[in-house]
């Protein structure tokens, strides 16, 4: 029934009229948001940036407290390289704080790319959705855990080559969150917890591909959409497959 890869049909219908419209006005909304925040705290977006030198210099400054950090910070070159991981870190937390409003905004359009594929490829499978009281649930543990992973990693930040596994938090969260978005405008919570636990593998590849997508400055955030599509896709398809085993075992 599926000939193309999900990919690909992901790709066809995020550059329709429909999807292109629903992305521009999350993006519009987004933008809008961002905005309004940055002149109530920071007066304009020009004053936040004038504040970025002075940030990384009072981070710099909190840790050359420290002994180590000190003995190490003596060495000019090792000083360059603290500076330039402090600003890399800060660029990072801001593009992927711009990243997750976004993605929230779009959160509240997921229904009508769902619906869309429903329309143009799963008329079959009923869209039933999951409880707020759970939804509510998963976001606090989410984030709770994805607060703590910060916590451990963060003292590694510092150190080339094992500071990359600041990004395993941001993804553990992406990956959690844009599973459950998709799967709770589909299914009911067992459905949700099901499909998670036959699909792991599946599914952690699938939004890695998509993380991979996200480090693209700019249009990792714009192509947002896509990845609601690609897995909406999957998880439609998936919905269809577990819906049908039940139901012949209810025959049965």
């Amino acid at each position: 029934m599926y000939k193309q890869s999900n990919a690909l049909l992901a790709l066809e219908d995020f550059l329709s009229l429909r999807i292109f419209v629903i992305s521009l006005i999350s993006f519009v909304i987004t933008l809008a948001v961002i905005y309004s925040i940055s002149s109530l705290f920071f007066d304009n977006i020009g004053s936040l940036k004038s504040l970025l030198p002075d940030i990384i210099e009072q981070i710099s400054s909190t840790i050359q407290e420290y002994s180590i950090v000190s003995f190490i910070l003596e060495h000019k070159a090792l000083m360059y390289v603290v500076h330039i991981l402090l600003s890399l870190g800060i660029g990072i937390f801001i593009y992927y704080i711009f990243f997750g409003l976004y993605a929230f905004i779009i959160s509240f359009f997921n229904i009508f790319l769902i619906k869309y594929l429903q329309n143009k490829y799963y008329s079959s499978v009923e869209i039933k959705g999951t409880s707020s009281v759970y939804t509510l649930f998963f976001y606090l543990k989410t984030i709770a855990i994805t607060v703590l992973f910060f916590i451990i990693f963060l003292p590694v930040y510092l150190i080339p080559g094992l500071n990359l596994l600041i990004f395993f938090p941001i993804y553990y969260f992406f990956h959690k969150t844009i599973i459950y978005d998709v799967s709770s405008e589909v299914n009911t919570y067992n459905e949700y917890r099901k499909i998670k636990k036959v699909n792991a593998v599946e599914l952690k590849t699938k939004t890695g591909f998509c993380f991979l997508l996200s480090l693209i400055p700019l249009l990792g955030i714009l192509i947002y959409p896509y990845y609601v599509l690609y897995l909406g896709h999957y998880i439609m398809q998936e919905t269809e497959e577990l819906r049908y085993i039940d139901e012949f075992k209810k025959i049965r």
